[in-house]
């Protein structure tokens, strides 16, 4: 009896450490996703814009991000609330027939689902919670 029991609890820890990996892994898809879209966006506005202050500090930010600073992870949640909010500001005020092309709408609601995504992944998110814990503390 004390046998079975032995092998269901080395089964139990298996099962256990299989998922804590699978969500290290998921976690870490999310978080690095994240920084790479934060990167390649201020590449792009670093080319319109020529803003290599800005550009260097977005970069910053997202490696620090991706090493598991606890602040800029609540940074980047913050910058995707307040980044929806005024998507959603914007879209009521001034409403679909603004002029816009169909582009640029598309392109509009597209920033709004990414950014209303990173701010519950970031804010909600037990993956990326442990995947940033696992990266602040080794």
């Amino acid at each position: 009896m004390d046998e079975l029991t032995k092998q269901e609890k080395e089964q139990a820890i298996k099962a256990f450490e299989q998922r804590q990996a699978r969500q290290f892994k998921f976690g870490k898809a999310i978080v690095f996703t994240i920084a790479a879209v934060n990167i390649l966006s201020a590449l792009v506005s670093a080319f319109y814009n020529f803003n290599l202050i800005s550009m260097i500090i977005q970069i910053v930010l997202s490696v620090a991000l991706f090493a598991g600073i606890s602040w800029v992870r609540y940074l980047f949640a913050g910058g995707a609330a307040l980044s929806t909010m005024i998507i959603i500001y914007a879209l009521t005020s001034v409403g679909f027939d603004s002029g816009l092309s169909v582009a640029e709408i598309v392109i509009v609601l597209a920033c709004l689902v990414y950014s209303v995504a990173s701010c519950i992944v970031l804010f909600a998110s037990k993956s990326v919670s442990e995947f940033l814990y696992s990266q602040k503390n080794g």
